[in-house]
């Protein structure tokens, strides 16, 4: 797919950072009509998803959220020279300090401890040491910016969905898209699941539009997680 697809190979040669996936993802977003002028970024990790936005819609600002100081390091580092602002704050409910659960595939790491389920079917993940990390709201994060619609939220926050959702009531309202990758089992102890987060954004006047990609484990192609979009149960946002 990735070599038949249309600015591809020149992605893969120029960006300043390289995830097959987010450029998929991206590219079909803007394929599919959303075009943002802010992207709220929150999970960033090292950048995947901030570059392919930056190099995709040149016009938009990118504010990405990481709280893993060696994440954070290489986000910052990727994304120099683009237009994104990058924070080096984890985002929950309540502010203070967590201690996070670094994994070894960084993309993996989380508030939540992994359960057996997740362990069993992707056995290269292992969690390898905790780091204390700060904690805002997303509200607070985002008191004293200015945010030009339309606006994408996106969270890739292994389990802490709702955590974070719950401090940024106010800015999820101005919302026209949040892009959430959710899971159908409980990958993480203690995390929403699919049809529960189903539940919790149609609470807060937004309905599931589409999905967007899907993760599947290696041995037995089974549908674990994925990305889906949540757009304005009213058409507006």
């Amino acid at each position: 797919e990735l070599l038949l697809t249309p600015g591809a190979v020149r992605a893969a040669l120029t960006w300043p950072h390289f995830s097959v996936t987010s450029f998929l993802m991206v590219r079909r977003l803007r394929l599919q009509g959303v075009v943002p002028a802010t992207v709220i970024d929150v999970g960033a990790n090292v950048g995947q998803f901030a570059v392919a936005c930056a190099r995709t819609f040149p016009a938009c600002r990118i504010l990405s959220f990481e709280p893993g100081a060696e994440a954070f390091a290489r986000l910052e580092r990727h994304t120099r020279g683009l237009a994104v602002s990058c924070r080096n704050v984890a985002l929950g409910s309540s502010a203070g300090v967590l201690p996070v659960r670094r994994n070894r595939h960084s993309g993996a790491s989380s508030f939540l401890p992994m359960t057996d389920y997740y362990r069993a079917r992707f056995p290269d993940l292992e969690e390898e040491q905790v780091e204390e990390v700060r904690v805002e709201l997303l509200d607070a994060a985002l008191a004293d910016e200015e945010l030009v619609g339309p606006i994408l939220l996106k969270l890739d926050v292994q389990g802490f969905e709702k955590e974070v959702l719950a401090g940024g009531e106010r800015t999820l309202s101005g919302c026209r898209w949040v892009l959430m990758e959710l899971s159908f089992h409980e990958l993480y102890r203690g995390e929403e699941t699919f049809v529960s987060m189903i539940d919790y954004m149609r609470e807060r006047g937004f309905a599931l539009d589409r999905l967007v990609d899907v993760l599947r484990e290696p041995a037995r192609g089974e549908i674990v997680q994925a990305d889906a979009l949540f757009v304005p149960a009213d058409g507006e946002g």
